[in-house]
């Protein structure tokens, strides 16, 4: 049984590798947007990254900017600027290089040619194989999350083990549960959400998420009750536990 009901949406920020060339005021302009960015101050990260891009800048900044402007306007659900910068971020930045096939990749994505994204991660996988962000997307592509003609749980469960072990994080953590929920290791599962909501009891997602692998792993009341408590405080959760039981009758 497959089960998509947790979907794990993060985009990694990545490494830059200024060149000499860059001024040192557009690095730091970089780094300031970055940290906006990180924060989901999309707007304020624009702002910063294009006065970066006012000084002198090398390519491989450039592009990394572009790249990070490009990840902004997906998160304000504005695609077509996503498209736009991504595309940007390949043209300029040097040929074959990790910058570009990362930048070209993600272009493909928002493009929906999949399989060149798959050949464009591959390449920057084989010149870097040490940046999680290529296992994070490889991994968000063989959980389905882009069709199901690339559904490959083996290959979703080896890219976000490979991402946790380069970067643990909550979202790489988070990622990994969802994982092993959606290829039924639910007693994993339960392990990894346990964890995260230790961590941040407040957060009605991570309850909500070991709640459901708690249900599935066989704990049914204890699964429902968090399920439940995360669904009456969490308009997203509300919906998840609506697509689970069907009707909302438990909320009433």
């Amino acid at each position: 049984m497959r089960i998509v009901s947790i979907n794990t949406i993060f985009i990694c920020l990545f490494f830059v590798s200024c060149e000499v060339k860059s001024d040192p005021k557009a690095e730091l302009l970089f780094k300031i947007g970055t940290e906006y960015l990180t924060d989901n101050a999309s707007k304020s990260a624009l702002f910063e990254f294009r006065k970066a891009l006012n000084l002198e800048t090398s390519e491989s900044l450039q592009a990394t900017i572009f790249r990070n402007m490009s990840i902004a306007f997906q998160n304000l659900e504005i695609s077509d600027s996503a498209s736009f910068y991504s595309q940007k971020g390949y043209e300029i930045a040097p040929s074959n290089s990790y910058i570009f096939y990362i930048n070209r990749a993600e272009y493909n994505l928002l493009n929906n040619n999949i399989h060149n994204a798959i050949q464009d991660l591959k390449s920057a996988k084989a010149l870097d194989p040490n940046q999680m962000e290529v296992y994070h997307t490889l991994c968000l592509i063989y959980s389905g999350e882009y069709g199901d003609a690339y559904f490959e749980p083996k290959l979703s469960e080896f890219c976000a083990k490979r991402s946790v072990k380069l970067k643990s994080s909550n979202e790489t953590k988070e990622q990994l549960g969802s994982i092993f929920f959606q290829n039924e290791k639910y007693v994993e599962a339960v392990k990894i959400f346990t964890e995260l909501y230790s961590k941040e009891p407040s957060n009605k997602r991570y309850e909500f998420f070991l709640g459901q692998s708690l249900y599935f792993a066989g704990d049914e009341r204890g699964g429902e009750n968090h399920m439940k408590k995360a669904a009456e405080r969490d308009a997203e959760c509300k919906t998840m536990y609506h697509e689970i039981f069907e009707i909302g009758q438990h909320l009433e």
